[in-house]
């Protein structure tokens, strides 16, 4: 039995390795979706550079080049060319076996029938597996939740709070990342990224802090802004 054990045991070892060895190689063969902003795009060389926030919650800025291999579509899912992209436009990057695969605008919230559209381009985005499944679910509780009456329509009031929900729980997130002292408000030595660039116009009182009012503000206003203009600009 001793030498059975013995004999067993490298054995195990061995498939224990190879698993993960196939573990790690799926995980960097499966395509991976990178939301970002683009910072600049140069038509002629066809680099595009974006910013986004990376695992460990950094600031980054990354330059890509679109070669013939990469695939570039609108926020509708058709197939575009780097014209249709500039400066401030929201992207998915996709990577795949650590190189760049697709570089797509993502939709941006309409109002109307037009955001039904943006949820069809998020669906046709998917990959259709169990992951895919459990991101959708998750979009269906929460517009479950909308139907306060129970009859399958979304009621307006309930939507318009859980929008105001959602902002309060974006800008509580992004302070809680950035408050490294725990004091409730951002100084300008604990802000990064967009918060450090326009820290000044966010800091209205002029104290030297960003606190949750201000930033609810800020993120109000931008909304409204996103709101009055033209579709073709969204």
């Amino acid at each position: 039995m001793p030498r059975l054990f013995l004999f067993a045991l490298p054995l195990a070892l061995l498939a224990s390795s190879l698993l993960a060895a196939e573990k790690e190689k799926n995980d960097k063969d499966t395509p991976k979706s990178t939301a970002a902003t683009i910072t600049k795009v140069d038509a002629k060389t066809g680099e595009i550079t974006v910013k986004f926030t990376d695992t460990q919650g950094k600031p980054t800025e990354k330059t890509f080049r679109l070669t013939k291999d990469v695939h570039i579509f609108d926020e509708t899912g058709r197939v575009a060319a780097i014209d249709v992209f500039e400066s401030g436009n929201d992207v998915l990057i996709v990577e795949s076996a650590g190189q760049f695969k697709e570089l797509r605008r993502a939709p941006a919230p309409h109002r109307g029938h037009n955001l039904s559209e943006a949820v069809k381009t998020l669906l046709e985005m998917a990959e259709g597996d169990e992951s895919s499944a459990a991101e959708v679910q998750r979009i269906y509780d929460m517009l479950r939740k909308l139907d306060t009456d129970k009859n399958g329509k979304i009621d307006a009031k309930a939507l318009k709070a859980e929008c105001q929900h959602c902002i309060e729980e974006r800008v509580d997130g992004l302070i809680q990342r950035l408050d490294v002292n725990k004091d409730g408000k951002i100084s300008r030595e604990e802000a990064k990224g967009l918060v450090k660039e326009h820290f000044d116009k966010l800091d209205t009182n002029k104290d030297g802090f960003i606190d949750r009012t201000e930033m609810l503000k800020a993120a109000k206003e931008r909304r409204e802004a996103k709101a009055q203009q033209p579709e073709d600009k969204k």
